[in-house]
């Protein structure tokens, strides 16, 4: 049975997947649990579903190459998604209308730059909101939280200029495209359970190796496919 890709922006995928793919081929260790052919085989998808975001640049109008500093804000942007997804979910439990709508957690159909930055805003709208930001504080939300996302979300301009727009002459890629991501983010997650059992976090030793594979940074855990924790128990009053 297939891995179903999370919410995550493809660039996002491809980044993080390079770097472990890299771990992969520096570490022969890795070959007593994974064939060679199979780390080459997710290198050459890497290199494709690369070459597929950069190619929207003509093929759809979409901006092509992200740069380092945008590749880093999109990284950075999904970390603070996830941080108030969760957040948000211990300041409204049992407020699914209201998670889904002004935090955008749950499932969504397109996951084009485009898009994913359109949800940002609409989760800094309500960060941003008065009311809301003084329930999210009482779960230990600070601004200083809320001025990384503003400062990663400005490294992009108007979440339009992303979106992927059909031009004549061009054809549609997408489903091929998602895919291929999909079939990729696969691949980078059996590389990770690979090296996760090769180095488990139970040796200290191995922090090091483990840091390499991004194991416990990549995926980031979103935090929006989860209920909400029940309400701690209140205290109760003790008998005079």
């Amino acid at each position: 049975m297939s891995t179903k890709r999370p919410h995550i922006p493809v660039p996002i995928i491809t980044h993080n997947g390079s770097l472990i793919i890299a771990a992969a081929q520096d570490h022969a260790e890795i070959a007593t649990r994974l064939t060679a052919a199979a780390i080459t085989a997710a290198d050459t998808l890497c290199q494709k579903v690369s070459g597929d975001v950069a190619g929207q640049k003509t093929a759809k109008g979409e901006l092509g190459n992200l740069t380092k500093a945008q590749t880093d804000n999109l990284n950075t942007l999904h970390q603070c998604m996830a941080q108030v997804a969760k957040t948000a979910k211990l300041a409204f439990p049992n407020q699914s209308v209201k998670l889904h709508q002004e935090f955008q957690i749950g499932a969504h159909d397109k996951n084009d730059l485009g898009s994913y930055l359109g949800r940002v805003d609409i989760v800094l709208g309500s960060v941003n909101n008065a009311a809301n930001l003084a329930a999210l504080k009482l779960k230990g939300w600070t601004d200083a939280e809320t001025t990384v996302f503003q400062a990663a979300r400005d490294g992009f301009g108007p979440a339009e200029q992303y979106r992927v727009k059909s031009i004549s002459g061009a054809k549609d890629t997408t489903t091929q495209k998602n895919a291929d991501a999909t079939a990729l983010y696969e691949n980078i997650l059996t590389i990770q359970n690979a090296a996760d059992l090769e180095w488990p976090a139970t040796d200290p030793a191995n922090s090091g190796v483990r840091d390499e594979f991004l194991l416990g940074i990549f995926p980031p855990d979103h935090g929006g496919n989860h209920a909400p924790p029940p309400s701690p128990p209140q205290p109760t009053p003790s008998a005079k």
